[in-house]
């Protein structure tokens, strides 16, 4: 995502004809609702209305975020391009936030894990992270050790690695972060010892 003040989206919201329209995913409504019922991670519906140009915009956190449109080969360049910059002046990685939402299906019934995620992957690593010897670090919640594995392995050209969060949901009440309870021990160690061996090999 960017923010909803970046000159992208400024440009975006103009006009449903504006170049810079599907740099972003704008959806028309459906019987007089959101598009779809995904929830924003920040709470409520992950679309909010604009009203100047009658269509709802994607955001899956705030809606001061709205999501880039990844399936746009234009944003695909734009993001490899704003890569390419930084490491050309002398960063030596990146961490890849919530890289497994990039790719969408919006008729699924939650994002994630989409059907393009490691077709644009690949093609960033092609274009900007493997040129540069780069490392990367995914945020990919939600993910199991098999998944990751298919993002970080050597061979596959994507990611060098991944955070893994399976940990921080112990010790909720109804999976409320707000609302503790105490954390069971051999649990914990095996959550973390699943993940070691999953990915001890390759990931």
């Amino acid at each position: 995502h960017t923010s909803d003040e970046h000159a992208w989206f400024q440009e975006s919201r103009q006009s449903r004809d504006n170049p810079y329209r599907d740099y972003y995913i704008w959806r028309d409504p459906v019987d007089g609702h959101e598009p779809n019922g995904w929830q924003a991670a920040f709470g409520g519906p992950a679309w909010e209305w604009d009203e100047k140009t009658q269509q709802y915009y994607l955001h899956l956190f705030s809606k001061k975020q709205p999501d880039l449109n990844w399936d746009n080969p234009v944003v695909r360049q734009e993001i490899a391009d704003m890569v390419n910059f930084w490491l050309d002046m002398g960063v030596d990685g990146f961490r890849c936030d919530v890289i497994n939402n990039i790719s969408k299906d919006l008729s699924a019934p939650g994002c994630g894990y989409g059907p393009h995620l490691h077709e644009y992957l690949h093609e960033l690593y092609d274009r900007a992270f493997q040129p540069h010897g780069a490392l990367t670090v995914g945020e990919t919640w939600g993910l199991t050790p098999q998944q990751t594995l298919a993002l970080t392995g050597e061979a596959r050209g994507e990611l060098t690695m991944s955070f893994q969060f399976e940990h921080l949901l112990l010790g909720r009440v109804g999976g409320d972060k707000f609302r503790r309870c105490p954390v069971d021990r051999t649990e914990f160690v095996n959550i973390l010892a699943k993940w070691e061996v999953g990915l001890k090999d390759d990931g």
